[in-house]
């Protein structure tokens, strides 16, 4: 973690002299290291990071092991990217826009367009209700298949696409959109062009886009850490005051606090004078989710139990708990699609304890000498 953490800080550019002097002096187990950047997504940032090292002198780096891995991220990215902007050249015949969100979204602007340095997984896209069949039926005519029936995300080898009606994940537990009211006409009134030459491709205006990042970050309890980069990037020179404003309208305060204590336990990123008190003061369970993501354990399941903080009142925290643990059967038959009606609640009940045995044994692990 020292050296993905350094290689975090080298390209936010916090990272001096004392970080690079730290890694040098500590030497990684290189398996092991890119065996964790890869599920970090941070396989380019240390690529990058050992490529600076070499340059001041440092001997013994393993440089073509990590620029063919880097090059494995450029080449997915480029395939994702070319189907893209297949895509866009549709929207463009059409007169349809997109927005696009997370990593692709941030390439161009935060990451120098660089498309090795942080990998997409899949494009995730922000669509109008009334251009969703449209969209679907061009991905279907270009081969693309759907997780499920009534699914938005859809896959054709290693390229994927998922389309999103809000930025939440409403879709799954309604009421995480009455608790992040993140209002889908100011997202897409305030959206700006990719290029400026090109409208069919949005990116969030930069208030939408860091609290986007948080509650998506949250909702995988940051268990990537280029998530974790990803708001460094775009908080660096946010317009305070308005993104404070906005969180407290769409009630993203607590999970915009939880982002900034994390910046500054992980990276040593403080946050500005100004805002220090803005979110509310932690209380000793979000503290402890804190440390327990400091810590890198890998654990998931608490991000999602977290937003009930956000929630007011017992009963309003109840409901939304009960939703998410047993969520309505449209939604089970999104996620499994080959399972017949009646055995969905049993499945889910099956995959909740089997997700409780594996998320506390990683805690256990972590408790272990």
């Amino acid at each position: 973690m020292r050296w993905l953490v350094g290689a975090a800080r080298r390209f936010v550019g916090i990272g001096g002299d004392d970080d690079r002097a730290g890694l040098l002096a500590t030497a990684p187990g290189w398996d092991s290291l890119l065996a964790r950047a890869e599920r970090e997504g941070m396989t380019g940032l240390v690529g990058a990071a050992l490529e600076g090292l070499a340059r001041a002198g440092a001997p013994g780096l393993p440089l073509e092991r990590w620029r063919a891995a880097t090059r494995a991220v450029a080449a997915s990215n480029l395939s994702a990217l070319g189907e893209l902007a297949a895509l866009r050249a549709a929207l463009r015949r059409e007169r349809r826009q997109v927005v696009l969100l997370k990593g692709a979204a941030l390439l161009r602007e935060h990451y120098r367009g660089d498309v090795g340095l942080r990998p997409l997984g899949d494009i995730d896209l922000l669509v109008r209700p009334s251009d969703m069949p449209a969209l679907t039926g061009w991905l279907r005519g270009r081969g693309y298949e759907p997780f499920a029936p009534s699914s938005g995300y859809f896959s054709r080898g290693v390229v994927a696409f998922d389309l999103h009606l809000d930025v939440v994940g409403g879709e799954r537990v309604g009421r995480k959109a009455r608790v992040f009211r993140l209002d889908p006409e100011a997202l897409w009134r305030e959206a700006a062009p990719l290029e400026a030459d090109d409208p069919t491709a949005l990116v969030l205006a930069p208030v939408h886009q860091g609290l986007h990042l948080a509650v998506h970050a949250l909702k995988h309890s940051y268990s990537r850490l280029i998530w974790l980069v990803d708001l460094a990037l775009v908080l660096r020179d946010a317009p305070w005051g308005p993104l404070l404003e906005e969180a407290r309208a769409c009630g993203v305060l607590r999970p915009l606090g939880y982002a900034l204590a994390l910046l500054d336990a992980l990276l040593g990123i403080a946050s500005p004078s100004g805002v220090r008190g803005a979110p509310p003061a932690l209380n000793a369970l979000e503290r402890s989710f804190v440390r327990l993501v400091a810590q890198r354990s890998g654990v998931e399941t608490p991000g999602d139990l977290m937003v009930a903080l956000s929630i007011p009142g017992v009963i309003g925290k109840t409901a939304y708990l009960a939703e998410l643990v047993v969520p309505a059967r449209q939604v089970l038959m999104r996620h499994y699609p080959r399972t017949p009606r009646w055995l969905l609640y049993p499945r889910r009940a099956v995959r909740l304890l089997s997700l409780g045995v594996r998320e506390g044994s990683k805690l256990v692990r972590r408790a272990l000498p």
